[in-house]
């Protein structure tokens, strides 16, 4: 069981590698590099106006190591087809989980730790706790994750207890009344008191490994954590793990209608209602375009805004260029009596009405942020130059590549 472990991890990590080697291209860590330097600049600015003892300090940090603490889950790597081919090893199967558990909560282990890198400035300037104190709450944070990786494990066996049935006793409550007790007393209590924790759901553990496994629970969990994987994936590039399923948005009738079944605009018809049905590309270009606002709002600045803006159309316009092929092994589509000149042209017209629309969105967002007519000014004259670049040169070189 652990040969097999170790293989699926192999070939895990070497699909990972291949999909992180799309999204961190030259010019997504350019730009990451540039957000994550803004990002600290207006951290180190905010943290000087601050004051020891202001009342909200101790509610941010508790939200904030919650929040940490569901960073990094169980990862399992079952497949489908395993609830019949290890079916017969199932008693092993508590070796398969140690070696998945190991890998899992020693990736999550760093993840905490990054977590505490970037909040202790902010425990610091608040609160003022000692290096032995700051010490005490980073391993109380470790031990609580640990607790989290006990339940994971657990909740994939058939079992009767309440707490592990509703995960958020286990995995909000548990943890949130720790935070609560290390933060508003002695940091020593939590310490104390998580440990003892994380020994009695160790003991329970291993208890409970006696009971049959759930192999579709288990199944199931592994499935979603993927999809969410590959669903962050693909907001950079193509996953072919990612199957879209039409459907009808009759809330969107009214802007459909205003494309005629013209000769003149056959594709542009087809291609609208293509992509406002595609949950595969509405959801994307959905998600980005919020995402873009939700950043362009909380990240203040002259120049960093633009950036991200920048950074944001160029990736929804990215993403829009693969749904030009999208009915091309459509049969019916080929009989069309229309030159590719045309399927061009509107293909052109849709992308041009897309990234207007978030550029627009990003405007109103930014200008409401940063109440400055200046920077708005340069970030629409920015936008115009960028969709004129994607539409009328970057769209034409990505298609005469394919061809």
């Amino acid at each position: 069981m652990n040969k097999l472990f170790q293989s699926r991890l192999s070939s895990h990590l070497k699909e990972m590698f291949k999909y992180l080697r799309l999204v961190f291209n030259d010019h997504f860590v350019f730009a990451l590099l540039i957000l994550i330097g803004g990002l600290g600049l207006g951290y180190s600015n905010s943290l000087k106006q601050l004051s020891a003892g202001v009342w909200w300090s101790k509610p941010v940090i508790i939200l904030a190591l919650l929040i940490f603490l569901q960073l990094g889950q169980l990862a399992t790597f079952l497949k489908d087809a395993d609830v019949v081919f290890l079916l017969p090893r199932e008693a092993n199967i508590a070796r398969y989980l140690t070696g998945a558990r190991r890998y899992s909560e020693g990736l999550a282990m760093v993840y905490q730790l990054l977590g505490m890198f970037v909040l202790l400035p902010f425990i610091q300037v608040t609160n003022r706790l000692s290096v032995a104190d700051l010490v005490v709450v980073a391993v109380t944070q470790l031990l609580l994750k640990d607790g989290l990786f006990s339940g994971a494990v657990m909740n994939r066996y058939q079992n009767h207890y309440l707490m592990l049935k509703r995960p958020v006793w286990l995995n909000v409550i548990y943890p949130l009344v720790m935070l609560v007790i290390l933060i508003y007393t002695q940091p020593i209590i939590g310490l104390v008191l998580a440990l003892l924790g994380t020994v009695a759901l160790r003991v329970m553990t291993q208890r409970i490994q006696a009971a049959p496994f759930d192999w579709w629970q288990a199944i199931n969990l592994e499935n979603n954590r993927m999809l969410r994987i590959y669903r962050f994936f693909n907001l950079f590039t193509t996953v072919p793990m990612l199957k879209g399923v039409a459907k009808r948005r009759r809330y969107l009738d009214w802007l459909l209608n205003f494309v005629k079944p013209t000769t003149g605009h056959t594709y542009l018809y087809l291609y609208s209602r293509g992509i406002v049905r595609s949950g595969e590309f509405s959801g994307l270009y959905a998600r980005l375009t919020i995402l873009g606002m939700l950043l362009l709002y909380f990240v203040r600045g002259t120049w960093l805004p633009i950036v991200l803006g920048v950074l944001f159309l160029y990736l929804i316009g990215f993403q829009l260029i693969p749904f030009f092929w999208q009915f091309d092994d459509i049969v019916f589509t080929h009989l069309y009596p229309i030159e590719r000149q045309q399927q061009v042209a509107n293909f052109k017209q849709l992308m041009t009405w897309l990234l207007t629309l978030t550029a627009i969105l990003f405007l109103i967002v930014l200008s409401f942020a940063n109440l400055s007519w200046q920077i708005s000014a340069i970030m629409l004259l920015v936008e115009l130059v960028e969709i004129w670049f994607m539409v009328y040169y970057y769209l034409p070189l990505r298609l005469k590549k394919k061809q």
